[in-house]
């Protein structure tokens, strides 16, 4: 059974298991990108290409060409028309 992490006590905290201290990666670690990916995760295809633009266009820290061809190709391969077109950008 996987261990359920509370995001935001933990990052209020500072401290994971065994006390030792994490810091939050700047902007990376705001709500709206741990949104995006878990409902990505869950199949949403708006979310899975509103991932891949931000990883594209560096929206939460540095840009991440891989994740963002990665995210577009998923929602692009189940039909998402908006991720289909930016992943000919992306590969541009």
């Amino acid at each position: 059974m996987k261990n359920i992490v509370d995001l935001n006590a933990l990052m209020a905290s500072g401290k994971v298991a065994g006390g030792k201290k994490v810091k939050a990666h700047g902007l990376m670690a705001n709500e709206e990108w741990v949104r995006l990916i878990d409902n990505a995760a869950k199949g949403d295809l708006e979310a899975a290409t509103d991932l891949a633009e931000a990883y594209f266009k560096g929206s939460f820290g540095e840009k991440n060409l891989a994740k963002a061809r990665k995210w577009c190709a998923y929602a692009a391969k189940k039909g998402h028309e908006r991720a289909a077109s930016l992943l000919e950008e992306i590969r541009e």
